[in-house]
């Protein structure tokens, strides 16, 4: 076989990738033995020579005519269209249009990227270190910076992904070189062949760190706040607009007498007079603190005068009372 064959440089190209006839053909949609004839000289049609020639990243001429071929059609003088306005006008609009989306993509801090499941090679958008915090080269550079623990869990979201040719949503986090954690939301869909076997992985990822560190904020002061809630001597409440008790804590149960299962979803009027012209008051100031002295009923004992402060809050009112 001489070395400067198409069947040659097959030969050679699948022992140095390491790819197998059967996973070409299924790669390409083919039979097995349509693969063994191209690696012994056979002819192959120019689509399944592209694609051939794309699953090992080659240039399709080079593959089929060599070197020489290749070069010739380099060096051979561009047979140029005539630059006409229609042209140069629908040239400027794709130039536009591609530089805004890269200025997009980089200011949102999203990389794109292609995952060959053959092969397992990736190719990142040039962003790539800007977001993760390191250069990703090979697939095995993705994975080292992945916290161990949690290397299980997201190599199982891709598997799966990959099993049932359905797209995946995942969050992970990675570790930066100055030891920062840095939060990651990616979306990927498997590309499938004919067979619906899974070929590739394309993807987007976003670093989402400041929308976790945001999230946490907010979880650790609802937390806070939930503690004060239960804490509280005195008896606080939250109503919703339509005077519904939507919470109380546990000093307002004991100034009532009424348990929280008892209050939740019933109107404040069943305990407080008079109620309603205090709701429609809170309602009509949503800025403004009221103060007044209402008559609580107590579930077991006799109406007591208490004094509550109020006002509206995102949608809900929040009530503070104590016995007079």
């Amino acid at each position: 076989m001489s070395e400067d064959s198409f069947a040659f440089r097959l030969k050679e190209l699948l022992e140095h990738k390491k790819l197998t006839l059967q996973a070409v053909a299924g790669a390409l949609g083919v039979s097995r033995t349509a693969v063994h004839k191209w690696t012994r000289g056979g002819e192959i049609d120019y689509d399944n020579l592209r694609k051939l020639s794309g699953l090992l990243d080659v240039n399709w001429i080079w593959l089929r005519y060599g070197a020489q071929a290749q070069q010739d059609v380099q060096h051979s003088p561009p047979q140029a269209l005539p630059m006409t306005e229609m042209r140069r006008k629908h040239t400027a609009q794709i130039m536009e249009s591609e530089a805004r989306m890269k200025l997009a993509q980089e200011n949102a801090r999203i990389v794109t990227w292609e995952w060959n499941l053959l092969t397992d090679e990736v190719t990142y958008s040039s962003n790539v270190q800007a977001v993760y915090g390191w250069p990703v080269k090979r697939n095995e550079d993705f994975w080292s910076h992945i916290p161990p623990d949690e290397v299980p869990a997201l190599q199982a979201v891709f598997e799966r992904s990959i099993s049932s040719g359905q797209p995946c949503d995942t969050d992970f986090r990675m570790l930066t070189p100055e030891g920062e954690v840095r939060w990651i939301s990616s979306r990927a869909t498997p590309l499938l062949d004919d067979a619906g076997r899974a070929l590739k992985m394309i993807g987007i990822s976003m670093d989402t760190t400041a929308r976790k560190v945001a999230e946490d904020a907010v979880r650790h002061s609802e937390d806070r706040l939930r503690m004060v809630f239960d804490l509280a001597d005195e008896a606080m409440a939250f109503i919703d607009v339509d005077g519904r008790w939507l919470t109380v804590n546990p000093a307002f149960t004991q100034l009532s007498g009424y348990a929280v299962d008892d209050l939740i979803g019933s109107n404040v009027s069943t305990l407080l007079q008079p109620g309603a012209p205090l709701l429609a008051s809170i309602v009509a100031s949503p800025f403004k603190v009221h103060e007044q002295v209402l008559e609580l009923r107590h579930k077991t004992a006799a109406p007591l005068p208490v004094r509550l402060k109020a006002r509206l809050h995102l949608e809900q009112i929040v009530m503070v009372l104590a016995a007079v």
